[in-house]
């Protein structure tokens, strides 16, 4: 049985048994701290599990330009970048970038490497690295094909039903359980919830495992099939 937005914020209540207003109610930061619980649950799951229903791949045009090019939106981890067709491009520091090719403009190739572009100025939610930068800098238009892990819409008042709230109810729920102990400053609590939290993610990897285990059973008795067809 699935988790709906507000069977969890209940659920995160009667577990905590706190239900006051200082924790379930909006304050200037204009989110109340349950739903600040919910939402770092749900990223930290999408960060450590590497769920086939949170990947995507899609691809990207390298252009020629020295400045980078712009990384998919809704991109939360970085899986594998590679040359459609091709080799993958291996992940190094922005230092390395700029040493390996220090005249971009006339340094061109076939990219081998690549990095996160860091912002001009200083971190913010607002502003982060954005785009991806290749070395060497590609001396013509290549089309890169990028598998990562992208950014789910989480639950709230407009959004009552989600993979993790459905599928993953347990670990979400405890994983929400740790951000409540530590927004109330509660560490036993807090060591009880990661305990349970572990041994949730631990089931998950599992389950997921054996899913993509059949699946690719699956699509080998079908690739098998289609060999026998042909031979008739």
């Amino acid at each position: 049985m699935g988790l709906t937005y507000v069977q969890l914020k209940q659920a995160i209540q009667d577990w905590t048994e706190n239900d006051g207003t200082e924790f379930t109610t909006a304050t200037g930061s204009g989110i109340a701290p349950i739903d600040v619980c919910i939402a770092n649950a749900e990223l930290r799951i999408m960060k450590e599990l590497d769920l086939n229903a949170f990947r995507k791949t899609t691809t990207i045009a390298s252009g020629t330009a020295t400045s980078g090019v712009a990384m998919p939106q809704d991109l939360v981890v970085l899986r594998f970048l590679r040359i459609q067709n091709g080799d993958m491009l291996y992940l190094k520091d922005e230092t390395f970038i700029r040493e390996y090719t220090k005249n971009p403009t006339t340094g061109t190739g076939t990219p081998q490497y690549y990095s996160y572009q860091r912002p001009g100025t200083a971190y913010t939610t607002s502003n982060r690295p954005t785009n991806i930068i290749f070395a060497p800098t590609p001396g013509v238009d290549t089309t890169c094909e990028i598998g990562y892990t992208y950014h789910v819409p989480g639950l709230s008042a407009s959004n009552a039903n989600t993979y993790l709230g459905d599928n993953c109810q347990d670990t979400l729920l405890y994983g929400c359980l740790i951000e409540a102990a530590t927004f109330m400053k509660d560490p036993q609590q807090l060591t009880n919830y990661q305990q349970l939290y572990e041994r949730a993610v631990q089931t998950l990897g599992v389950e997921e495992q054996v899913r993509m285990r059949n699946t690719e059973l699956y699509k080998g008795e079908l690739r098998t099939l289609g060999r026998l067809e042909g031979d008739r």
